[in-house]
Parts: C-alpha cells; structure tokens; sequence
C-alpha cells in the first residue's frame, strides 16, 4: 500500500472520530443553551432527538470507518465498537502517517570525542 493511500484512509478514520467525539461534546451546550432560549420541555426534547439521530449516524460513520492496512473495520471486532486509537485487527495506530517509521535505521551523529568518549 502506498503512503498517499494509507494516509487518505487514516484521515477518514480521524475525521469520522472528531465528528462522534464533537458530537458528543456539543449534547450539554445544546440542551442548555434549548432550555434558556425556549424555556420549553417540548421544544428540548426536539433537540434532544435531533441530537441524538447525529449521534447516531456518527457512531455508524466511526465504527464501520474501514483500515487502511487491513481492510477490515478499523474499531470494530466482533458486535461491539471499541473506539481505541489502534486498528482492532491489524494494530494500525490511527497517527501511523504522522509518525516516523519504527525499523528505519536513523544515522547517529558524529561522535565528537575520542576513543571511548
């Protein structure tokens, strides 16, 4: 697999997490900010539901986001997601593209004494 396309593929896996972790952090300010501006019950509750079908859509987007290594769903083993950093099947770290790569000898710098030192 090709860099380029490994990390288009960690980048749709990045982009669908940020959408369900910002989507679960905009559920308090929503209600709030629902029941000062409306005062109302009724009206809370649509925002509720509507809130609650993002949600929705965005656990689904996440969960079923495929790895780019493996093909496989990236944080979904069995029925249950698990919204881990690494792939649950092939270990792909969703920042592998923005990491140097492990096993590439890295030259050490001159030394600058003399023997032993």
């Amino acid at each position: 697999m090709s860099d380029a396309a490994l990390s288009r593929g960690l980048a749709r896996v990045r982009r669908r997490r940020w959408f369900l972790w910002a989507t679960i952090l905009i559920y308090l300010p929503s209600i709030w900010a629902s029941l000062r501006l409306t005062g109302s019950d009724s009206a809370t509750a649509v925002v509720f539901g509507v809130w609650f079908v993002v949600l929705l859509v965005a656990s689904c987007a996440a969960s079923f986001a495929r790895c780019p290594q493996c093909g496989n769903y990236f944080h979904v083993h069995g029925f249950v997601p698990v919204f881990a950093r690494r792939c649950v099947h092939c270990g792909l770290h969703v920042t592998a593209d923005r990491r140097p790569r492990r096993g590439k000898i890295q030259p050490s710098p001159p030394s600058q004494g003399g023997v032993g030192g």
